[in-house]
């Protein structure tokens, strides 16, 4: 099953945790937090730790310095194939084609059309639809029942990318058909769709392909319109009227892609982002000695917004990366056709660059710790994702005008932390929030990463003290 996608014959002459490496790659690609946290943590200080000891199929590289390589050397890192594809000669075979897994040149070229869609310029204009959004939203006034926030961070999340994105209002139809688009990019990396890769009628992967179709026809059908009318300030007009200085532009197939990568980046990793960061502003594992984050100012919001990203990543894991050729990494060589990925949870929780990284602490933000290559909820260079200050800006926005308002006081103290779809992670169940009662004080929240079998464990994410865990049977000492 997993040979198709993995090279099972690889070696990397590095420790990692024991155990069946083909169950190991499925279980480290739909849970990844529970596999990083439960078995992969412990092997801190080095540079290249496979998710199974000693085979190289899928390698994590540790550090700023191989975050670095990965993030900078497109010619050696680059995506892997058979993953996000679909079949060849159809229309929608570039659905999964954007400056998020483009390689090489092709990389260089998308990013450049698309930027015009995502710069400063046009986010500025964008924080008024956020404004807007709020306006309509539970947290703006008015709500006097308790309510699910995550719910309502997506519910305004999806709002302002149909406003910003496509420039269309969130009706119920057009919210229906914007879910269907979020979760092709999640279904894709199932394991009931990476099994069996072949068109066979009633199979995932058959059932899925037909949503692909679905969608592309739809986004399609927008786009041909878009080019017919007169520009407007979202971004779907942008990319349709953008030309560079040679007249390239990008084709209907292309902007799917590029509208699809927006939907599926975009949409629950900045929803999980404003859900972890109130979390983070109204609940402590330790209120009695926890002290609230200002977010009276932008510089105090900023860090605890920060902070939040920091303890809580809603991106554990980067997108996978194959190595086209071996590399040398801190005097391990990982093997030409290996799987590579950064890990910001791990990354995140290094004690050398963040001191008690477990405390969530947003004054350490007062001046920036660690370095380079050290903070990534975006990734980072040229790979940093384009829509970051849509991201930011958004996030900022929405948690600003809530903490005008009020900041409602927490109901659910036990709070999760797992993968929620695809490579997004935060709390899987809802987080519910008072806004009849304001939170003067912090509510004292439990919970974490929890795994079972040989994963054994209950990681505390926002953490008085660290939190260690034994080693499963079976795997050798880091």
């Amino acid at each position: 099953m997993a040979s198709r996608l993995f090279d099972m014959s690889l070696r990397v002459d590095a420790p990692g945790p024991g155990g069946l490496a083909v169950a190991n790659n499925l279980r480290f690609m739909a849970r990844s937090p529970r596999y990083l946290l439960g078995r992969l943590e412990r092997f801190s200080g080095r540079s290249v730790v496979p998710v199974t000891g000693g085979n190289g199929s899928i390698v994590v590289l540790r550090g700023p310095a191989a975050s670095r390589l990965l993030f900078t050397d497109n010619e050696t890192f680059q995506r892997p194939p058979g993953i996000l594809t679909v079949p060849p000669g159809r229309p929608w075979s570039g659905m999964f084609d954007a400056v998020i897994t483009a390689n090489g040149a092709e990389h260089t070229r998308r990013r450049r059309l698309v930027m015009p869609a995502v710069h400063r310029t046009a986010v500025e204009r964008y924080t008024e639809v956020f404004a807007r959004t709020f306006a309509e939203s539970r947290f703006a006034g008015g709500q006097t029942a308790p309510f699910d926030a995550k719910a309502e961070f997506l519910r305004i999340s999806k709002a302002n990318l149909l406003r910003c994105l496509l420039g269309l209002e969130p009706t119920p139809a057009l919210t229906a058909q914007a879910d269907v688009i979020v979760r092709l990019g999640g279904e894709a990396l199932s394991p009931g769709v990476l099994a069996l890769r072949r068109d066979i009628p009633f199979t995932p992967y058959s059932r899925w392909l037909r949503r692909v179709a679905w969608a592309y026809e739809r986004l399609a059908t927008l786009i041909e319109r878009r080019r017919t009318e007169p520009p407007a300030p979202d971004a779907l007009s942008i990319l349709c009227h953008t030309r560079d200085e040679s007249g390239d532009h990008l084709t209907t197939g292309e902007i799917v892609g590029e509208l699809h990568g927006f939907f599926s980046a975009g949409f629950e990793t900045s929803a999980m982002t404003m859900t972890v960061a109130l979390l983070a502003l109204v609940g402590s594992p330790d209120p009695a000695g926890a002290a609230r984050a200002d977010v009276d100012t932008a510089t105090g919001l900023d860090a605890a917004v920060r902070e939040a990203q920091r303890v809580m990543p809603v991106v554990p894991i980067t997108l996978p990366r194959h190595t086209t050729r071996a590399v040398t990494v801190a005097e391990t060589e990982v093997p030409a056709g290996a799987w590579t990925f950064v890990s910001p949870l791990l990354e995140h929780r290094d004690a050398s660059v963040y001191p008690q990284p477990h405390r969530f602490s947003p004054a350490r933000w007062t001046s920036a710790p660690g370095g380079p290559y050290t903070f990534m909820p975006f990734g980072m260079g040229p790979r940093r994702c384009l829509g970051a200050e849509f991201a930011d800006a958004q996030v900022r926005t929405t948690l600003r005008l809530i903490a005008e308002r009020g900041l409602p006081s927490l109901v659910t103290t036990e709070i999760g932390y797992d993968t929620v779809n695809g490579v997004v992670a935060g709390p899987p169940n809802p987080v519910v929030v008072d806004p009849a009662r304001p939170a003067t004080t912090l509510t004292r929240i439990t919970g974490g990463v929890t795994a079972s079998g040989p994963d054994s464990c209950c990681h505390s994410i926002i953490s008085a003290t660290a939190s260690l865990n034994s080693p499963s049977p079976g795997d050798p000492a880091p």
